[in-house]
């Protein structure tokens, strides 16, 4: 569903993602581990036609991303890491304008926000204004917005950041469901333990570059090698028992 052929992305003399090989199954939980600054993000806009590559080539289900994007972005949600909101929205509002904006047709648009809505379990706060939400449930309705056009990929970056534990835990079985309906989903996270538990396969990156890349729980190898898998001791023990991979930059481009 998602294919990675040699990725690299320069901005000036600095190399944010260098060579980068991937592949990420249909209806796979992928789940991009690494430090700020190490190029998930940039990755990730590439992946949805936000960002040219220097080089390299990317398909999303059989696309390329710089030939296609029109077609790409009707099959890929991106929630990014941080998304702004219209605060002076009540929660329907909000999405039935992103239904609009996707070319949802009038009438079929109450049908789609009502579903988005019971799925991310945001139904009882339909007429809330989104400025009232919870940093939880803002990120429940991002999630929300970018499932309003029912897209075969879901790119997520840092959906869990500043989550509580408790939020974080209703976003993990929220992805869950959405795996059981046959979404594909690459997740980030500079958070091993995070993921781990959810995703079908872990990719680790560093400088741009791939490490590691496997099954959760697999003894680790090199990206590339013949038996791969993720490492915990390839970074520092964060709080709360996760495993931060490598150091942390000042900011990911």
């Amino acid at each position: 569903m998602i294919e990675i052929k040699k990725l690299t992305k320069t901005f000036g003399s600095l190399v944010a993602v260098s060579d980068l090989d991937l592949q990420i199954g249909a209806g796979d939980i992928f789940g991009f581990i690494g430090p700020n600054g190490a190029g998930k993000t940039t990755t990730m806009r590439i992946l949805v036609t936000l960002m040219e590559p220097t080089s390299g080539a990317v398909f999303i289900d059989g696309l390329d991303v710089t030939k296609k994007g029109k077609e790409v972005r009707r099959r890929v949600g991106y929630m990014p890491d941080f998304m702004g909101v219209y605060d002076d929205l009540k929660v329907f509002e909000y999405l039935e304008f992103f239904a609009a904006a996707f070319g949802i047709e009038y009438r079929k648009r109450k049908a789609i926000v009502d579903g988005v809505l019971e799925l991310t379990d945001l139904v009882s706060k339909q007429d809330a204004l989104v400025d009232s939400l919870s940093r939880g449930m803002q990120q429940r309705l991002g999630l929300a917005r970018v499932l309003i056009h029912d897209p075969k990929v879901l790119i997520l970056d840092e959906p869990a950041s500043g989550l509580d534990p408790r939020a974080r835990i209703e976003m993990r079985e929220l992805l869950r469901e959405l795996k059981w309906m046959g979404k594909t989903i690459m997740i980030s996270s500079h958070i091993l333990s995070e993921l781990e538990e959810i995703c079908d396969r872990i990719g680790i990156i560093e400088h741009g570059q791939l490490v590691f890349s496997g099954t959760p729980g697999r003894n680790p190898a090199p990206a590339g090698s013949p038996e791969q898998g993720p490492r915990a001791s390839a970074g520092k023990r964060a709080p709360g028992g996760g495993v931060a991979v490598g150091p942390a930059a000042d900011s990911e481009r």
